[in-house]
C-alpha cells in the first residue's frame, strides 16, 4: 500500500540566538575560560573547598544593601564563608576608580570566595516562546501565560507515531519515558516531524521554551514507516500501534496518512485488514486514537485526490482532525470530506504556523493537520489522567460532542471539513468528569508535598501533580494542607503560596516575614468577625496577619493577649486542634513557655514550660489529640516533648541521644517518629544516623540506614500503606510499590520536603 506522509505545508523557522556575557573574578592570576565547555575550570581548588565548607541554613545572616541612588558608584558582590560555615552574601558601592583596590584587599581576607561586579542581564519568561503560540490562546488559555486552564496530564501516557523523537531536546526533558528501538536505527529523528509534534502535546513548562498542551504527560517514541521521511527497517505504523497499547498507551498520536479508494473492498484488501485490526485492538483496550485528517484541501503534492480520504484517519474508532488557523478559518490545505470529526490548532496557509520543538534544540513554525491532531491527543491523555476510571471511548465521545463551531467561520460551516467544531478541552474534560468521575482517595488519604529539580509537587494519595516553580537556593520553609485535600498552602522565604487542588490554580503573593517564622493554616474561623479559611503570620510582640487563604489578600490584623508575665518575644510555631501554638521566650523569667491561641478572641490561657527555643518544626498527630515540639539552648542539647493537642498536658519527653541532633519528627499513628543526624563540632548536621521512634522515655533506632521517609496511609489502588523513601541523587520510591501509582520516574529526586499530613495509623516501617 502506498503509505504518505502527509507533511504539513512548510512555514517560517524561527531561529533565536541568545548570546550571555559572563565576567568572572576569582583569586586566581589566571585568565578566565573563553568557552563554555571550560567554565567548569574557572573556580580554583581553594575555591570549591570553602563552597564545600558551607552549610546552608535559613538563619544565615542575610542583610542586602540597598542601592545608594548615586549611578556613578558600582555594586562589588563579595562572597565569603563565615565562622559558622555560613555562605554570606555582601554587597558594597563603590566609586569605579576604587573597586580594583577593595577587591584586592577583600580577597586577602580570610574566608573569601570571591568578588566581582555581576554584569546586567535581561529578564528571562519563564517560557520565553509561550507569546508564540497562539493556539494555546485559542483553546482557552490566558494569552501568553504558561499558565493553562486544565489539568496537566501527569500520569497519563501518549503515544506518538511520527518520524521519532528527539528526547535530547531540552523543552522536551523527561518527558519520553520509553522508545520502541528497531535494528540498525540512526538518529531518533532524522526529519523533524515527530520531535515538532510531540513538542505540541508535551513540552515541558518553566524551561525558557514552548508549554505543550499536556506538559507533564508522559510519552512513548514510536518511530514508524514513512515514506520519504526516514530511513528504512522502521516497522509499519499498525505493528507500532500495537506496540503502544501493550505499553500502557491511554491515548496516540498519528499524524500522518495515505490515500484509501472512495469504496474499498475490505475483503480484498488486506493491509486495511490489518490497519482496522490495529486501532480496533486499541480502542477496545480504552487507547483513545488520534490522526491528522489530511493537507488535501489544495492540489499540493502528495495527493492523489482533493480532498481524498485516507488512512488512518478513515477507519472506525479514529478520531480525524482538521486544521484553522489563528483567525479560527478552515486552513486552506485543510481536508474536507466526512471523515473529519473536529478541528483543532493548525496554522494558517504559509501566514501563521504553529511552534514547536525541533531536532537539535531548535525550534520551528509549521502547519498542516499534523499539527493539529497532537492538540487533540493531548487533550485524551489529560482527560484521562483527571479521570483515570473514564473509558477511552467515552473521553473519545467527549471531545468530538463538545466540539464548538460558534468560533469558526459562518462561510466554513455550510462546508465539510470542521466536523462537529473546533476543539474544547475544558468542555470535554468537564463531560467526562461529570459522567465518570475518577477516583479519589478519602479525606483521611495521607497529603503530601516536596521539591524535585526545583518544582514543588503534591501527592493526594492517588497521583501526582505539579504545583509551582521554586526558585534556586530559595528554601520552602512551611506547607499545609486542607483538612480534604482541597487546598495546599505554603510559604517559602520570601512568598506565601496557595494551590487549588481540583482546579490546578496557583496564587503567591510576598511575604516580608516568612524568612523569619511559620505561617498557620486554619480552616472554618472566625477572624474580625468573619468565618473561612485563613493564612496566619504572627511577629515577635504577638501582632498576627490574617490572609484568605484562598486569595492571600489580607482581611485582619490582630494581636494576641498573653498573660501580663508573659513578657518574652513571640514565635508562631502552627496549629493544632483549630488553635495557634505559640513559643514564649524566656524573656525576664527562667522558663520558657508554649502557648494555645484562640484565633477569634486572641487570648492565651494554656501553657506548659519547655527547655529553650523550638529546634524543629512541630509534628500534630492526625486527630489534633497530639502535638510535638522540639526545644533546647541548641540543636545539641533538644528534648522532644509530646503534649495533649487539648490541654497541653505532657504526654511524653526525651531528651534527645547524645551525639546526634533532630531533622524532624512526624507522628506515625500515635507514635512519633523523628529523623536524626549525626553532629559537627559546631552542632550542624554533619551526616544521616536513621529513624527512631519515641517509646516512653527513651529513643529507640527503627533504621540506620534512613536518609529521609515518610509514611502513608488511605491510599487508592489496592495498597492502603507505603512509605515514600528517598536518598540523596536517587529516584524516590514509594515501598511497598502502589499499583498504577506514581513511578520513580515520576517522583524524581527529591531535594527538600517531604511535608506530609500524618497518618492515622501507625504504618510498619518496610
Amino acid at each position: 500500500m502506498n503509505r504518505r506522509l502527509l507533511l504539513a505545508l512548510s512555514a517560517l523557522v524561527v531561529v533565536i540566538a541568545a548570546a550571555v556575557v559572563v565576567v568572572v573574578v576569582t583569586r586566581d592570576d589566571g585568565e578566565a575560560a573563553d568557552t563554555a565547555a571550560d567554565l567548569a575550570g574557572v573556580l580554583s581548588d581553594e575555591q570549591r573547598a570553602l563552597l564545600d565548607s558551607a552549610v546552608p541554613a535559613a538563619d544565615c545572616p542575610d542583610e542586602p544593601v540597598a542601592a545608594p541612588g548615586d549611578d556613578t558608584l558600582v555594586a562589588l558582590d563579595i562572597l565569603r564563608v563565615d565562622e559558622n560555615d555560613c555562605l554570606v552574601a555582601t554587597t558594597e558601592y563603590l566609586a569605579a576608580d576604587e573597586v580594583e583596590a577593595r577587591r584586592a584587599e577583600v580577597l586577602e581576607e580570610s574566608g573569601v570566595v570571591a568578588a566581582g561586579v555581576v554584569g546586567e542581564v535581561a529578564v528571562d519568561a519563564e517560557d520565553d516562546r509561550r507569546h508564540d503560540q497562539w493556539p494555546l490562546d485559542r483553546l482557552g488559555a490566558e494569552t501568553g501565560s504558561p499558565d493553562l486552564p486544565w489539568p496537566d496530564g501527569d500520569g497519563a501516557v501518549l503515544a506518538v507515531l511520527d518520524t521519532g523523537i528527539d528526547e535530547t531536546h531540552p523543552d522536551l526533558g523527561d518527558a519520553v519515558v520509553e522508545r520502541r528501538h528497531y535494528p540498525g536505527e540512526g538518529a531518533h529523528d532524522p526529519h523533524g516531524h515527530g520531535t515538532h509534534v510531540a513538542g505540541i502535546a508535551a513540552a515541558r513548562r518553566d524551561n525558557g521554551g514552548i508549554v505543550g498542551v499536556a506538559p507533564r504527560v508522559s510519552v512513548l517514541d514510536v518511530p514508524v514507516l514513512l515514506e520519504d521521511a526516514d530511513d528504512p527497517g522502521r516497522p509499519t505504523w499498525p505493528t507500532g500501534l500495537v506496540w503502544a497499547v501493550n505499553h500502557d498507551a491511554d491515548a496516540v498520536n498519528m499524524s500522518f496518512g495515505g490515500p484509501i479508494p472512495e469504496s474499498p473492498d475490505v475483503e480484498e484488501n488486506q493491509d486495511l485488514d490489518v490497519e482496522a485490526a490495529a486501532v480496533y485492538f486499541a480502542v477496545s483496550n480504552d487507547v483513545v486514537v488520534v490522526s491528522s485528517g489530511g493537507n488535501c484541501g489544495l492540489p499540493v503534492i502528495g495527493c492523489d485526490d482533493r480532498h481524498q480520504r485516507q488512512t488512518p484517519a478513515a477507519l472506525a474508532g479514529v478520531i480525524a482532525v482538521g486544521a484553522v488557523q489563528e483567525d479560527f478559518d478552515l486552513a486552506g490545505y485543510s481536508t474536507r470530506n466526512e471523515d473529519i470529526d473536529l478541528v483543532a490548532p493548525g496554522g494558517g496557509d504559509l501566514r501563521t504556523s504553529v511552534l514547536s520543538t525541533y531536532p537539535g534544540g531548535d525550534y520551528k513554525g509549521i502547519s498542516g493537520t499534523s499539527q493539529a491532531a497532537p492538540h487533540v491527543a493531548a487533550a485524551a491523555a489529560l482527560i484521562r489522567a483527571a479521570a483515570p476510571e473514564a473509558r477511552g471511548d467515552t473521553i473519545a465521545h467527549a471531545l468530538v460532542d463538545t466540539a464548538d463551531l460558534d468560533p469558526l467561520d459562518e462561510e466554513d460551516r455550510l462546508g465539510l471539513g470542521l466536523g462537529d467544531g473546533f476543539l474544547d478541552i475544558t468542555g470535554a474534560l468537564e463531560q467526562v468528569l461529570d459522567g465518570e468521575p475518577p477516583a479519589t482517595p478519602s479525606a483521611d488519604s495521607t497529603r503530601l508535598a516536596y521539591v524535585s529539580d526545583d518544582q514543588l509537587f503534591a501527592f493526594d494519595g492517588g497521583r501526582v501533580e505539579h504545583v509551582r516553580a521554586v526558585d534556586p537556593g530559595v528554601a520552602v520553609r512551611w506547607v499545609g494542607w486542607a483538612s480534604d485535600g482541597s487546598r495546599l498552602v505554603g510559604a517559602d522565604d520570601g512568598e506565601l503560596f496557595t494551590w487549588d487542588a481540583a482546579g490546578a490554580e496557583l496564587v503567591e503573593a510576598p511575604c516580608g516575614w516568612c524568612s523569619e517564622g511559620r505561617p498557620a493554616f486554619l480552616e472554618d474561623v472566625e477572624v474580625d468577625g468573619e468565618t473561612g479559611d485563613v493564612v496566619v503570620g504572627m511577629d515577635y510582640a504577638g501582632t498576627m496577619t490574617w490572609y484568605d487563604a484562598a486569595t492571600l489578600e489580607e482581611v485582619a490584623t490582630t494581636t494576641a493577649a498573653f498573660p501580663a508575665d508573659a513578657v518574652g518575644s513571640k514565635t508562631l510555631l502552627g496549629a493544632v486542634g483549630g488553635r495557634l501554638l505559640v513559643h514564649e521566650s524566656g524573656g525576664a523569667q527562667a522558663s520558657e513557655r508554649v502557648w494555645l491561641v484562640d484565633p477569634a478572641s486572641g487570648s492565651a490561657e494554656l501553657s506548659h514550660d519547655v527547655m529553650g527555643s523550638s529546634q524543629a518544626a512541630i509534628a500534630v498527630s492526625a486527630d489534633d489529640t497530639r502535638v510535638a515540639v522540639v526545644t533546647g539552648y541548641g540543636a545539641c542539647s533538644a528534648e522532644a516533648t509530646v503534649l495533649g493537642g487539648a490541654d497541653l498536658t505532657e504526654v511524653a519527653s526525651a531528651p534527645v541521644p547524645d551525639g546526634l541532633i533532630v531533622g524532624d519528627v512526624f507522628f506515625n499513628g500515635e507514635a512519633l517518629y523523628a529523623s536524626m543526624d549525626e553532629t559537627a563540632s559546631d552542632c550542624s548536621a554533619l551526616s544521616p544516623a536513621g529513624l527512631w521512634r519515641l517509646d516512653g522515655d527513651r529513643w529507640q533506632e527503627v533504621s540506620d540506614g534512613f536518609f529521609g521517609a515518610r509514611p502513608l496511609d488511605g491510599l487508592t489502588g489496592g495498597v492502603e500503606q507505603s512509605w515514600l523513601v528517598y536518598r540523596p541523587d536517587q529516584l524516590a520510591a514509594f515501598v511497598p510499590p502502589l499499583p498504577g501509582g506514581p513511578s520513580e520516574e515520576d517522583l524524581g529526586t527529591i531535594t527538600h520536603g517531604p511535608w506530609a499530613t500524618p497518618t492515622h495509623t501507625e504504618v510498619p516501617w518496610p
